[in-house]
């Protein structure tokens, strides 16, 4: 983990220079991005099919990273497989977004319980280092790319440090559904230049100081914070603040008061 080794800063250069094209990284999560952002970005109607030829031409792979990419989507409600008819894409709109972040906040909640006790201090001391320095630091690209990473890797260890395997693996099932949205909406803000509203470090910095004071139910609701942020950023920056307003959130995510001490 780079959030927790000294000489994260050199993976940084390479984790830019790797993001590249197909020929990078794992073929099937390259496909299952490809797909999503085409989703997010209105490039796919309700109930549109997908044809796997059709796809491994357009990525560049064989058909069978293709087949797995569309698995791995039906499994988290994105797409439906339907006999004799291949893969066919389900509603996209407001509501669902809302949905994936409701969810979510129930799994990355109480794996954050769980991580508090199973990091060492300067483990703890160094995260704490790196979310107070991109705090206050200048918004430009650079910053976004690095707040990105980190956000991935926070995220990860936590999983990995919450002592319950299947929680982890729930987790990281979703995780590239979820970071292909952040980046959507990310991508959305850089082109107009507008970091002002994204605080995910202080939010980040929250989580881990709840950690090093082993206060569990304070790192489950600083994570809680956190995650709706998020999505109330990702609904309102991917569809429209009009659609935020109209969505019916339940009492569980929608009664949210900031986390204090974040400055």
């Amino acid at each position: 983990m780079h959030i927790i080794d000294k000489n994260y800063a050199q993976s940084l250069s390479h984790h830019k220079a790797g993001r590249m094209g197909f020929n990078h990284g794992n073929r099937r999560h390259a496909v299952v991005r490809f797909i999503l952002t085409r989703l997010f970005n209105g490039g796919y109607e309700t109930g549109a099919r997908l044809r796997v030829e059709h796809l491994a031409e357009e990525c560049d792979v064989s058909v069978t990273p293709v087949r797995e990419a569309l698995v791995e989507l039906a499994g988290v409600g994105v797409i439906e497989l339907r006999p004799n008819r291949g893969a066919e894409v389900r509603e996209f709109g407001p509501k669902q977004l809302w949905e994936i972040c409701h969810l979510r906040r129930i799994l990355e909640c109480e794996a954050v319980r769980g991580c508090v006790g199973h990091f060492t201090p300067s483990e703890l001391e160094l995260m704490e280092a790196n979310f107070s320095r991109l705090s206050t630091a200048d918004r430009d690209e650079a910053w976004l790319e690095e707040t990105k990473l980190l956000d991935n890797e926070l995220h990860t260890v936590l999983a990995e440090r919450c002592g319950n395997e299947r929680l982890g693996y729930e987790i990281d099932r979703y995780a590239v559904l979820y970071r292909t949205l952040r980046d959507a909406r990310d991508n959305v803000r850089a082109a107009r230049a507008n970091y002002s509203e994204m605080e995910e470090n202080d939010e980040h910095l929250a989580i881990v100081r709840a950690i090093i004071k082993n206060d569990r139910e304070a790192a489950a609701d600083a994570m809680g914070y956190h995650v709706n942020q998020a999505g109330y950023a990702l609904v309102q920056d991917l569809f429209g603040r009009r659609e935020l307003d109209q969505l019916n959130l339940d009492s569980f995510l929608a009664e949210q008061t900031p986390t204090p001490g974040l400055r």
